[in-house]
């Protein structure tokens, strides 16, 4: 919830910039250019009962970390090294059949589909302090029972981590003698 406003979830949609191959001509999907990505308007969607006829059922916000210790050779000091592995955000919903939010995140299902492995996608999910911000879908499903006319929406969000930068090192100028 934003500032009293119901929960949202923001589809964005990037186009990366295709490279033509030099050698035919033909363009390279996925290909990093030297152009930025072109966005798209996101889409947003209101979690509300009253609009969409979406009920959030419950949130869960995991943060997995790999913890590795290691020892120096005099038994001085323990070192500690952490990495992390995941962040991911699970919401369950449930919905009614003439909901149009199901509609809409069915739909959207399909749109993100083809858009997984190129990454031209983010999701945005708020939600009092349950947030995600530029998320990649981990898992979604909608599961219909035969007892009840409700849709059960499960939706998982996953934050990766952020690309490791490459810290080049600087050795100091050398000044005297080379030695031989």
């Amino acid at each position: 919830m934003l500032n009293g406003i119901d929960p949202i979830i923001i589809f964005n949609f990037k186009k990366l910039p295709v490279k033509l191959d030099a050698a035919t001509n033909i363009p390279i999907a996925g290909s990093e250019g030297t152009a930025l990505p072109f966005s798209l308007p996101a889409i947003p969607i209101y979690l509300s009962e009253n609009l969409t006829g979406i009920f959030i059922v419950s949130e869960d916000k995991n943060i997995d970390i790999e913890t590795s210790m290691t020892t120096v050779s005099d038994a001085s000091k323990v070192i500690t090294n952490q990495r992390p592995i995941s962040s991911t955000v699970t919401v369950k919903m449930v919905a009614s059949r003439d909901s149009i939010g199901v509609s809409l995140f069915a739909a959207m299902s399909d749109f993100l589909f083809p858009k997984l492995t190129s990454k031209e996608y983010s999701i945005t999910y708020l939600h009092g302090a349950v947030t995600v911000f530029e998320g990649l879908l981990n898992s979604f499903s909608i599961t219909q029972n035969s007892n009840d006319d409700l849709y059960e929406i499960n939706m998982s969000l996953i934050k990766p981590p952020a690309e490791a930068v490459s810290k080049v090192l600087e050795v100091p100028k050398v000044t005297g003698t080379v030695p031989i």
